[in-house]
Parts: C-alpha cells; structure tokens; sequence
C-alpha cells in the first residue's frame, strides 16, 4: 500500500505539471482566489486587504504613521485597482504599483463604479469620489494620475518610480512569485527614502488549491532540480523566512520584523517528507504565511 507521503510526493508533481500546463496555455491569471466578475468579494478582498495592512503598520510603526501625504508603492498588486483607489480614499498622496503582467485590462468598469459607490455609501464625502472617480479616469486613459499602475517586463522599480521616492511599501501574495527577491530588494532599497516602512504578507504554501488545503508544504518535498523542471515565471519561489529577513538585511533595512500570520498545528509540526533542504530547523516549515515589516536605513 502506499504511503502518505509517496502518494502526496506524486500528486504534487501531477499539481505543478497541472500548473505549467495552465500556464503555457493561458499565462498567469489573478492570484486572487475568486474571479473579478465576483465584484462584491473582489471589493470586499482589495479592502480587508488594505485595513490588513494599516493594522500591522500600526503595530510596528507604534502608531506613528499615517498615510497623509504619503507616496506609497504596491508590488504585484493583480487584477484591479481597487488597493490604490481605497489606499487614495484613506488619504495617501500618490499610488504606485507595478506588475510584470497586465491584469487591469480585464476589469470591467463596472467593477469601478460598484466600489466608488460603497465608499460612497461608507460616507465618504462627494468631494472625494469625485477625486477619485477623475483619477481613475486618467489612469484607465494613460494621463498622469494618483493612480500609477505601472507594467513593466523587467520588473524594473527603479526605472519606473526614480531613486528616493517612495515612504510606504505594501504587498500582498506577491514576494512569493519573484524570481529574484535579492534584485526585488535591491530596488527597493533604491526607490525608497531613508526611513521607508516596508509591510508585505508572504504566503509561503503550495498554491495549487486542493493540495494547499490537504498539504500546503507539498512544494518542499522535491529537490531543485526536480523543482525546477516545472518552473515558470511566476512559480512560488520556496524562498524562507529566514532568506527573506537576510536579503533585506542585505540591502540595508533594518528593525525587521516577522509575525505567522497561518502556522501548522503544534501536533502536526513535522518535517516527514520534506526535501532535506527544508528540513534544519531554521526553515520554519510550521510557517504557513507571514507578515514581514522592515524599516530602511
């Protein structure tokens, strides 16, 4: 009979020739979990996020930073700009984003006007919907705009925003999905200015969804080369916490601070079946996702 471990060990290979199969064949799709014809959840998703997001800030910063006036960049934000126009409603001054992959251009405009309206609705006052609504307007146009969504192959940052510019970071499922998180953070170390706060969730799973529901370490129980021989642009990187927290150190931030956000049950913390690159305690497997802040020098 089988084991466990043999029978997960080979259907996650079935699970990433799966992926790169859909890949081939359709490119990379919304990380989201719910497709934005699903406005309503798509709406509710881009806001929980952002609050997510303020509520760590919040921790970390103890209280002492706001969005006022703030020029904050989001890596890898997907398929619509609903973090930017929510981001803008809560005060900062300029959104910037960039994506290797164009995803806005299938969001519908209805998408827009539903959320325009729940701010509305949230009693945010005309004034600003009307602000908001005209520089989604120059944005779906191409015009300058306080919504700077940027598509850029080379993922190049520095090209896209200038040296010195950026006070916030956020980032939401993204890091995982970089081929080079030392060059990502590299050019992150150049567009931010001294003091820039970075708050970015990392989910470190298996993304295929029902193994990441029956074994989310699933991608850590092959070699590298036998990763490797599924590998897209795109495919979860593998990278740990630990290899995060040094690549920033790296490049110059500092008061770095990693918080699980999903954790493997205390009972199930075993590393049975994983690769034994993953298996030294310093991985933290029990990691499921985590929120990493960090301040630049």
């Amino acid at each position: 009979m089988i084991s466990k471990n043999s029978f997960f060990y080979l259907l996650g290979i079935a699970f990433l020739a799966l992926a790169k199969a859909k890949n081939i064949m359709k490119g990379y799709t919304s990380p989201k979990p719910f497709d934005i014809s699903e406005s309503e959840r798509c709406i509710e998703y881009d806001i929980h996020v952002v609050e997510h997001w303020l509520s760590h800030l919040q921790k970390y910063s103890h209280a002492g930073q706001t969005l006022s006036g703030k020029n904050v960049l989001e890596l890898g934000p997907g398929s619509d700009l609903g973090v930017g126009i929510y981001l803008l409603s809560k005060g900062c001054l300029q959104y910037n984003a960039c994506d290797v992959n164009d995803l806005m251009k299938y969001t519908p405009d209805s998408f827009y006007l539903k959320f325009l309206e729940k701010l509305k609705l949230a009693k945010n006052d005309q004034t600003n919907i009307n602000f908001l609504a005209e520089q989604l307007e120059k944005a779906k146009n191409g015009d300058p705009s306080c919504l700077n969504y940027v598509v850029r192959n080379d993922f190049d940052i520095v090209s896209a925003f200038g040296k010195g510019t950026i006070d916030l970071v956020f980032s939401q499922a993204a890091f995982e999905h970089f081929d080079d998180i030392n060059t990502t953070i590299s050019r992150l170390s150049t567009v931010c200015k001294p003091g820039s706060i970075l708050v970015v969730e990392i989910d470190l799973k298996t993304h295929s969804r029902w193994i990441c529901d029956k074994d989310p370490n699933n991608i850590y129980r092959y070699p590298t080369w036998l990763y490797s021989l599924f590998w897209f642009r795109g495919i979860p990187n593998r990278v740990r916490p630990f290899q995060y927290k040094e690549a920033f150190e790296r490049s110059g931030w500092t008061d770095i601070s990693i918080t699980p956000l999903e954790k493997v049950d205390a009972y199930d913390r075993s590393n049975s079946g994983m690769n034994k690159i993953f298996t030294d305690d310093k991985n933290q497997m029990e990691f499921l996702s985590i929120m990493l802040c960090a301040r630049k020098a």
